[in-house]
């Protein structure tokens, strides 16, 4: 899934949940935590496998549901009850969204072998082959109708949240 699809998957899961949780619109920092949860895993595992080969792929540490319960619980116990506690929320919830995005096609596909990175490291990392790296992945990036869609979506669903929090808390 692009950055994108992260994005928007992950703003319609939180948008739900405050719906019916009956929270309203996020503040922007919910909304910025969110987001960055939604793109963590890749700002971990892409740099660190494709640039400095310090991971054995791009989806390995920070894809792996043992890391994501790690922040978790590091993340509850330093905001708990404390004004910060909403951001991590939205962190966790984006980070979540990010690794069901990544395993749900390969599920769906019926590719197991592929989905057990969630597992990684107590399972061995998924071979994908050679990494080309995120430069070169988002150059040959075709901007067919499809993806150019996905971005606009993107970019529409940030402008709303934004206007909506600002509008409800200034």
């Amino acid at each position: 899934m692009w950055p994108w699809g992260h994005l928007v998957f992950g703003a319609v899961v939180y948008v739900v949940y405050r719906r019916i949780r009956e929270l309203g619109i996020a503040r922007v920092a919910v909304g910025v935590s969110l987001a960055i949860g939604t793109q963590f895993p890749d700002l971990v595992d892409k740099p660190l496998a494709w640039n400095l080969g310090l991971l054995p792929t791009g989806r390995s540490l920070a894809h792996s549901m043992l890391t994501f319960a790690l922040v978790a619980v590091v993340l509850y116990r330093a905001t708990k009850d404390g004004p910060r506690s909403e951001e991590a929320v939205a962190f966790l919830a984006g980070y979540g969204t990010h690794i069901v995005g990544d395993v749900l096609p390969v599920v769906v596909a019926g590719d197991l072998d592929e989905a057990v990175f969630v597992f990684w490291p107590l399972v061995p990392a998924v071979d994908y082959g050679p990494e080309i790296g995120a430069i070169a992945r988002f150059r040959a990036l075709e901007l067919t109708p499809s993806v150019v869609a996905q971005m606009a979506v993107a970019v529409v669903v940030v402008l709303w949240w934004y206007a909506r929090s600002r509008a409800e808390h200034g």
